[in-house]
């Protein structure tokens, strides 16, 4: 049955028409093709997902010549329940497996329900160290064999924690949790793949540092 409602103007934009956009509404345009950066503060919690505006360096393939791009790109994080230590030692059940969609990843050593104070500011999350693996395709560097180092206590940033008295006081190994999400491969606008994993960590350092103008505590060099 015809309604009233039916004879509304259709509010969808029309050929030939004129309209007369604010900055407001402009901005909005711009928007729906190029959303703006996600880049959140650590204060908010473990970032779920990131994205950044990255340009494409000039480049010739083959009889094609490739000017300047800009163009978006966005990493998104599906961590997974966090992992006590602790009860990992002799159960390796809970961690990643062998499966191609599991090989590679970041993962953040972490203290549960901890703040830990920083330069600029204070870090609910507890987070103490950030890594990737399996970026490099060698079976020893992925995200398995890698959790499984820190479970057994032979990962560096856990054996620098196992010569440090004051930091085994104030963050003991019942205390200590790691937590891992999967990443798999990038292709560039040359049509060349790389692993995702390297940018995932580089972004979340960044995002990290932008945050608190420092990198975790077990990140920093000496």
């Amino acid at each position: 049955m015809w309604t009233d409602e039916d004879d509304k103007v259709d509010e969808e934009i029309k050929y030939g028409k004129w309209y007369r956009y604010t900055a407001k509404t402009t901005l909005a345009e711009e928007y729906k093709v190029h959303p703006p950066v996600i880049w959140p503060h650590w204060s908010e919690g473990v970032p779920t997902k990131l994205r950044r505006k990255l340009g494409s360096d000039p480049f010739v393939h083959g009889t094609v010549h490739h000017r300047y791009v800009a163009y978006y790109v966005s990493v998104e994080f599906d961590w997974n329940a966090p992992v006590k230590l602790s009860l990992s030692e002799n159960n390796y059940r809970s961690l990643p497996r062998n499966y191609r969609s599991e090989l590679s990843g970041v993962y953040r050593i972490f203290s549960p329900n901890t703040t830990i104070d920083r330069s600029c500011g204070k870090d609910p999350t507890g987070t103490l160290y950030l890594g990737q693996a399996g970026s490099r395709g060698r079976s020893w560097s992925i995200l398995r064999t890698r959790i499984m180092s820190i479970v057994k206590r032979g990962h560096h940033a856990i054996s620098n924690w196992s010569y440090n008295k004051i930091a085994q006081q104030k963050f003991p190994w019942d205390s200590l949790a790691v937590q891992w999400a999967f990443t798999g491969k990038i292709l560039d606008l040359k049509g060349e793949s790389s692993a995702e994993a390297l940018l995932a960590e580089t972004w979340l350092l960044a995002c990290y540092n932008d945050s608190y103008g420092e990198y975790p505590p077990w990140n920093q060099k000496g």
